[in-house]
């Protein structure tokens, strides 16, 4: 029975850090994408947003689906549903939803914020002040108010910045690893 418990948890370790490697991978090679070509843009970004969601920890909920919502106009397009179609966040079945309502994004656990709607950062931020909500934009300063996570692009290289203060005010805790591949945080 020990053997056993043993062998989970060292499973659990490599797959970890399997994760890691992945992420690493993605932030330091993969990441350089034709300024030419907004699709590979969004592929990679997609990938982050996958990413991202791994080296977040949520308090403990009963959710049962993960839900990942996208707020305002779509940059990804179906190539985003079809890479997340058979992955999970921490066992949870991904549930991607598209939505235009303010209120409806308190049910998310992650909300990725178009630029169509930068304007509404602040109004977003403030909507989800007293839930365990991951805000993730690509949005020039979009951390300075108050986004968690923000995707930029510098030198052909899709970069992030961190808003630790305001993860850590919506009960969330981003991995320190995540955080040391961050160009600033907050």
């Amino acid at each position: 029975m020990r053997l056993n418990s043993l062998k989970n948890r060292f499973n659990k370790k490599i797959a970890a850090i399997k994760l890691r490697l992945l992420f690493l991978c993605i932030i330091a090679g993969l990441s350089t994408y034709s300024s030419a070509d907004e699709t590979d843009e969004y592929t990679l970004k997609s990938a982050f947003l996958y990413n991202f969601s791994l080296f977040t920890t949520w308090p403990e909920h009963s959710f049962t689906t993960f839900d990942l919502c996208i707020y305002g106009d779509d940059p990804f397009g179906k190539n985003f549903d079809v890479l997340l179609e058979d992955k999970t966040i921490r066992n949870h079945s991904i549930v991607i939803h598209r939505i235009n309502q303010l209120e409806q994004l308190t049910s998310c656990q992650l909300v990725y914020i178009s630029r169509s709607e930068r304007k509404k950062i602040p109004d977003i931020v403030n909507s989800l002040a007293d839930h365990s909500v991951l805000t993730i934009a690509d949005s020039p300063d979009a951390c300075l108010q108050g986004v968690m996570l923000n995707m930029n692009v510098e030198n052909d290289k899709i970069t992030f910045e961190a808003n630790l203060k305001q993860a850590k005010k919506a009960n969330l805790t981003l991995n320190a690893q995540l955080l040391r591949l961050a160009t600033k945080v907050y």
